[in-house]
């Protein structure tokens, strides 16, 4: 995908959105134990939606025959859907390692008797939270056209 796509999309401004509010919102100091239990539910929620979301990417890749592929081609609809999960996926993985080492560090600073992070540690999982699930959302639809397109063309080719 390139940059002015990414940068120029709905997920991307709505993730935006979200983490500038909580930014606005939060006070400069966040209790570890508040950050800790979000930072516990992005892994949980990330972690299955990424696993899912790699299943499928497996299955739409390995059911495409050659010659659907072709005809998805001939308009590049085949490899902007392949970029796209593509990404997402990437977008799913990063949001999931932002959320695993940031509740081991909080963990640590928690041990250590730390009470308190900086707002902006939340702010950026606020950002790459909602933006790893919209991709993964957005992508999805593209899998919904692309199955519709699957109908389509099983119909061209029986008549």
């Amino acid at each position: 995908m390139k940059a002015n796509e990414i940068f120029w999309s709905l997920d991307f401004a709505v993730a935006l959105i979200i983490s500038v509010l909580v930014s606005y919102v939060l006070p400069f100091w966040v209790s570890n134990e508040l950050a800790h239990d979000l930072y516990n539910i992005g892994i949980s929620v990330l972690s299955i939606v990424f696993s899912v979301y790699f299943a499928a990417l497996a299955i739409i890749i390995s059911s495409s025959d050659d010659d659907f592929v072709r005809f998805l081609e001939e308009e590049g609809d085949y490899t902007g859907i392949v970029n796209s999960f593509q990404f997402s996926l990437g977008a799913l993985f990063v949001a999931l390692l932002y959320s695993l080492v940031l509740y081991a560090v909080t963990a640590a600073w928690t041990s250590a008797g730390h009470r308190e992070q900086q707002f902006w540690w939340l702010s950026i999982f606020a950002f790459l939270f909602p933006y790893g699930l919209f991709a993964a959302l957005y992508s999805t639809i593209d899998s919904i056209k692309y199955a519709k397109r699957r109908t389509k063309y099983l119909n061209i080719t029986r008549k």
